[in-house]
């Protein structure tokens, strides 16, 4: 720490920049030795000694447990909750976290096994199922940002998240800490995040994920400090021996040359360098000259090794022999170990670890804290690892690993699982002693491969699976067919999980080519199917059909409209006698071709949705079949939700309500998560047709909930997104609604999702207009033309029906027209009554008839006409409340476009009063408007200058 003050400052500047308010994280850089660690932890005491909270972990290139460095700094963090001093507080921490995250606390108590501690204990033995949920690493990614957000409410205090040696991070935990720092610049309560991270830059490449995921959070306007620490020069070498031997710089001179050009000012190389030169007597104390002094002739000709690395291999080739072997196997297990691992080496073993070790302490080689041991320094643990010759190390690794696994085997204890079975696959199949251990070496990386999955890190995983596979006989196909089948099924969800497809086509081929049968391959295809339809989702499509037809269902590549009527009446036949109490107690589809059906075809839904729509509602009815004639699926509540919407759209709003709201009851009974938010999403934009369109806006947020809790990313943001439109929508305050659109784009924006960021685009667009009420044309076109590169149709209709809207508030007529043309042209034919249906024929009516009025086209007024009919039939079959004053509002302008002035006269006021009543406040505004437009046409003038003051009044105040 010698002459860093600057950079010191540099730091606690930034930290302050953060207590005040502002997005803030640090990276110290540097090579190895210079003191990165030792300056973080001075700032840590720092915010520590003012009152902050400081949360530190420390990545190692040989981590055997999964986010072993996030978990460190938040274990840590529990073990400080269960001091006396903060019992209230650990208590408060744990009722809150049951709260907000239910039963999911279990998936975050496997990776933060001290939350028991706290007594967030009554999820630990629940029955956990890795296909309940669409990601498990975005759901784990959203559990540690609410546990980042509780913490953050309870402490009252701002929270620093130390990271050390990020070099070495794996690209799970980098993801998880890009998260928590982009999550918490939306913290309500409490404080946001401070993260503080140390690398060796020059052993990274630029495109290291730790470097883009900087790069990422730079665009939620993080501000990054990075401080580079670079070796002493000769100077500074020279006032640090001085200081340390309290000499003179003058004095120091011939000593400190020979040190710098020994060491080239490596801090750490100076340190261990002047220790050892005490030690050998080489720089001692002088009992007639009070002071240092030293045998310059003797240390310059003195066979010191000129690289860092050499010389802490030197020096640990001083220190005896029993604690050269107690490093070596300490050096084997990382950088550092738990106590219990080396214990259980030395029992089994019977070898002498423990008392060398304890030498190794006092020569300040390694550290003992909290029941682990360190090396002081990465440098020495890499020492230390190198004193064995390379192709000697793995016959060590594969002798520790078969002793830790007798361990495992006599406990479950999965620290020691995780160490075996790295320690296993470090020594490799060439080092494995006789044949019989293969198979057990195999199924020891499958156990592993099963724990790190249900701590959500797939890496770690699929690195257990793959290296268990590598440990299968030649004839494993026949020797161990089920444990062949588990490892690679396994791996192929692991695959799919961190994304590597080439590696899941090869794994599903394997299983293709030597599957007893053809159920035993479908596992894998259903994995193959899913990881398809995240980049190619045609072929995920062809091939999910494909399977489907080897199941014995075939989905017609095309059908008329007749077709798909005549199978939904099939179905209504089918389901006509059968109520919702006797679905809920509906015997249980057990047959595993059927299960598998059940999931090929829900997973096709949302496939079909966005290649092809016609056929969709097939897939729909295949699901409602199956189920009436086989049983229930986890799978059956989404065939149940859409084909409630469905029916609904064909106008049986009724028994469209039944089979959302079964939907809704058969996702709580059978808490099938990984369905819930698509379930939640169509219920919800049902329920805008039945309910006050106020009341709706909480399911959007327990529909987003849900989904986050399954890793449903793309539901979760379709929720938020509709939140936002629910609002605008239903009356919200304009501020509020733009906030609301905001906090969708940047969670959007976050995972990166690019269907609702263009959604968001339209409505930030909208939003702009609404409140700022200036006619940005230049805008508008470049947002048509920015839709139309993207090649969204579904979002080309909506900014044409925005564009009309604005332009009927706005009374531009000749956009308005312009705008309905291409919107009536592009607007798609739906199978499915969803929320914005009814804001589309409401506008859609308004403008109709006004263009009527304007140009005397009958077919203008034909589709005004039809607009207002299904607003009529959704009053009166569904929502009065949602539909009375659109209906009113379009009976007026039909009167005052066919010249009936008393009626239009009556219909205007029933509207402005039935949208004040209903607490519309933007429609009561548009009617007052367009009433004051008609009075002022037939020339009262006084009444619709009353009107007109009532409409700028509502505007106002929307």
């Amino acid at each position: 720490m010698f002459e860093r003050d600057n950079e010191f400052i540099a730091l606690q500047c930034a930290y302050r920049r953060f207590i005040a308010g502002s997005p803030e994280l640090a990276i110290i850089t540097g090579m190895a030795g210079t003191g990165k660690s030792t300056l973080a932890i001075r700032l840590g005491n720092f915010i520590t000694e003012t009152s902050g909270l400081f949360l530190s972990g420390k990545f190692d290139l040989q981590q055997v447990k999964p986010f072993s460095a996030v978990a460190t700094a938040f274990n840590n963090y529990c073990d400080v909750l269960t001091t006396e001093e903060e019992s209230d507080r650990a208590t408060l921490v744990a009722s809150k976290l049951q709260t907000a995250l239910g039963s999911d606390l279990y998936y975050l108590i496997q990776v933060i096994p001290n939350l028991r501690k706290l007594g967030c204990d009554n999820f630990t033995d629940i029955h956990t199922n890795q296909d309940d949920c669409v990601d498990a690493q975005r759901r784990l990614q959203f559990l540690f940002c609410q546990f980042v957000e509780v913490i953050s409410s309870c402490s009252g205090v701002p929270i620093t998240l130390f990271m050390d040696d990020v070099q070495w991070a794996d690209s799970a935990s980098i993801s998880i800490i890009g998260h928590l720092l982009k999550a918490s610049r939306s913290i309500q309560i409490g404080m946001p995040l401070f993260f503080l991270g140390t690398c060796r830059d020059d052993e990274m490449e630029s495109d290291h994920p730790f470097w883009k995921m900087i790069d990422t959070v730079k665009a939620f306007d993080f501000k990054t400090t990075l401080v580079e620490l670079d070796c002493m020069d000769s100077g500074t070498v020279t006032r640090f021996i001085a200081n340390l031997l309290h000499l003179s710089p003058r004095l120091v001179g011939s000593l400190s040359d020979i040190v710098y050009q020994k060491t080239k000012g490596i801090p750490l190389f100076v340190s261990k360098m002047l220790s050892a030169l005490n030690r050998e007597g080489l720089l001692r104390i002088s009992l007639t000259r009070y002071r240092w002094e030293w045998d310059e002739e003797k240390i310059q000709t003195r066979a010191l090794p000129d690289d860092v690395a050499k010389f802490l291999v030197h020096s640990i080739s001083t220190l005896p022999v029993d604690v050269k072997i107690a490093l070596f196997a300490l050096s084997c297990f990382g950088a550092s170990t738990d106590f219990e691992i080396i214990q259980a080496i030395e029992t089994d073993l019977n070898l002498n670890l423990i008392e060398p070790l304890n030498v190794a302490i006092k020569e300040a080689f390694v550290n003992k804290l909290d029941g682990r041991y360190c090396f002081c320094h990465d440098r020495i643990h890499e020492a230390a690892y190198s004193m064995i010759a390379e192709q000697d190390r793995c016959l060590h690794h594969m002798n520790y690993g078969l002793s830790l696994m007798s361990s495992v085997s006599r406990t479950d204890n999965t620290s020691l699982l995780f160490a075996a079975a790295n320690q296993l696959n470090l020594g490799g199949p060439s080092a494995v002693p006789d044949a019989e251990k293969y198979y057990q070496i195999a199924n020891c990386n499958l156990i592993a491969g099963k724990r790190a999955m249900e701590m959500s890190d797939f890496s770690s995983a699929f690195s257990f699976l793959d290296n268990g596979m590598t440990f299968l006989r030649k004839k494993h196909w026949q020797d161990q067919y089920d444990q062949s089948l588990e490892m690679f099924h396994l791996a192929a969800k692991c695959a799919l999980a961190i994304k590597d497809l080439t590696s899941l086509t090869i794994i599903c081929d394997e299983v293709s080519r030597n599957a007893r049968n053809f159920e035993d391959t479908l596992n894998n295809s259903f994995v193959l199917m899913s990881a398809l339809a995240h980049s190619k989702i045609l072929e995920s499509v062809q091939f999910g059909l494909q399977v489907l037809s080897q199941l014995g269902v075939d989905i017609p590549s095309s059908s008329t409209r007749k077709d798909t009527l005549k199978l939904i009446i099939q179905t209504q036949s089918m389901l006509r006698g059968i109520s919702s109490e006797t679905f809920l107690q509906y015997h249980v589809l057990s047959d595993f071709k059927k299960v598998m059906t059940m999931k090929f075809l829900s997973k096709l839904e949302n496939s079909m949705h966005q290649t092809n729509t016609s056929q969709q509602p097939i897939i729909t009815m295949k699901i409602v079949q199956l189920t009436v004639e086989h049983g229930m699926s986890p799978m059956s509540a989404i065939g149940f939700a859409y084909f409630g919407v469905m029916i609904a759209e064909l106008g049986d709003i009724r028994d469209g309500y039944m089979y959302t709201n079964l939907a809704k009851t058969l996702l709580e009974k059978n808490q099938c998560n990984e369905i819930a938010g698509e379930v939640l999403f169509l219920s919800a934009d049902f329920l805008t047709y039945i309910e006050p369109l106020q009341a709706t806006a909480e399911y959007r947020i327990q529909g987003h909930a849900l989904a986050m809790s399954a890793g449903d990313i793309h539901w979760a943001c379709m929720n938020k997104l509709m939140f936002s439109w629910t609002l605008l929508w239903h009356g919200a305050n304009l501020t509020a609604v733009r906030d609301a659109v905001d906090n969708a784009g940047d969670f959007s924006k976050e995972y990166d999702h690019i269907t609702t960021l263009y959604y968001i685009e339209t409505y930030k667009h909208l939003m702009a207009r609404l409140i700022e009420g200036e006619d940005e044309t230049s805008s508008t076109d470049q947002l048509t033309r920015s839709v139309i590169e993207h090649k969204n149709p579904h979002q080309l209709v909506i900014v044409f029906f925005y564009n009309m809207f604005l332009s009927l508030v706005f009374n531009n007529y000749d956009d308005m027209k312009m705008s309905a043309e291409i919107y009536l042209e592009i607007r798609m034919p739906t199978w499915h009554l969803l929320s914005g249906h009814a804001n589309h024929f409401f506008i859609g009516g308004l403008v109709s008839f006004r263009i009527f009025r304007e140009t005397q086209d009958p077919l203008w007024a034909q589709r005004g006409e039809q607009f207002k009919e299904r607003i009529n039939t959704w009053k009166e079959r569904g929502s009065l409340w949602n539909f009375e004053n659109k209906s009113f509002l379009l009976e007026a302008e039909e009167f005052y476009s066919k010249g009936n002035v008393e009626k239009a006269q009556v219909s205007y006021e029933n509207a402005v009063s039935s949208s004040r009543q209903h607490k519309f406040i933007q429609e009561e505004a548009l009617a007052c408007e367009l009433a004051a437009m008609f009075y002022l046409n037939i020339g009262i003038k006084s009444i619709a200058l009353k009107y007109f003051t009532r409409a700028h009044e509502a505007y106002f105040n929307w």
